[in-house]
């Protein structure tokens, strides 16, 4: 088993005790270290999502004034009472409450924008590349740490699809990528509201939606996100 298949494996799955990769494990010290590290991490990313949930949590998760405004200007003809935050996958809640009609894909990121400076990570758990790639391998794909640093990366709900949330530093300011592992339901190519410009490329079965301020460069950090951003098989 090359290096390449054996990282793939541990990243999908630390405590895979598969003889295949107890063998490698055993015949190279780096594999046998990179897993030990790797498992480690698994842990402390349980014992971070395991976290006692406050009783006012969901008071404060209900969505605010402004996406309330943002879905009245898109859909004047539409209601929505609510919308959980994304954070309510990670503490184990999720609130939502609809009337007929789903809210579009590109709608429901451009609304999570708006709460989503006061994002962090989650626990105490150091944002490393093996961290980034263990969780993206869930969604089928593996990122290149050249993108730039990683300012958090979160669980998050759009339109109840359990989904992921990265924030990325770029020279232009933080954009926000958004993987949405339902190929049904399809983003438009570009989008936007008045303080945010977005757009949206398939990766095999999942949608990648990328968010940016106006005057971000979106096209260019999308360029390079797609070189980056991988499939993991």
């Amino acid at each position: 088993m090359d290096e390449l298949e054996f990282r793939r494996r541990i990243y999908a799955n630390p405590a895979d005790d598969d003889n295949a990769l107890c063998q490698a494990a055993q015949s190279n010290t780096d594999n046998e270290a990179f897993w030990k590290d790797t498992k480690a991490l698994d842990e402390k990313l349980k014992t971070a999502a395991n976290v006692p949930v406050p009783d006012d949590l969901a008071s404060k998760i209900i969505l605010n004034t402004s996406l309330i405004e943002f879905n009245q200007q898109k859909r004047r003809n539409r209601w929505y009472i609510g919308l959980a935050a994304s954070v309510a996958f990670t503490c184990g809640i999720a609130l939502t409450a609809w009337q007929q009609q789903h809210v579009e894909l590109d709608e429901a990121a451009l609304a999570h924008m708006y709460y989503a400076e006061n994002e962090r990570p989650v626990g105490e758990a150091t944002i490393t590349p093996q961290l980034v790639n263990a969780k993206l391998a869930q969604f089928g794909a593996q990122l290149d740490p050249s993108i730039g640093h990683i300012a958090s990366i979160n669980y998050c709900l759009l339109d109840s699809i359990r989904s992921l949330h990265m924030i990325i530093e770029t020279p232009t300011g933080r954009m926000s990528v958004f993987l949405v592992p339902d190929k049904a339901r399809q983003a438009p190519d570009a989008f936007s509201d008045q303080v945010y410009q977005g757009t949206s490329y398939a990766l095999q079965k999942t949608n990648v939606l990328v968010i940016g301020e106006k005057n971000a460069d979106l096209p260019a950090f999308t360029s390079q996100l797609q070189q980056r951003l991988k499939l993991s098989t």
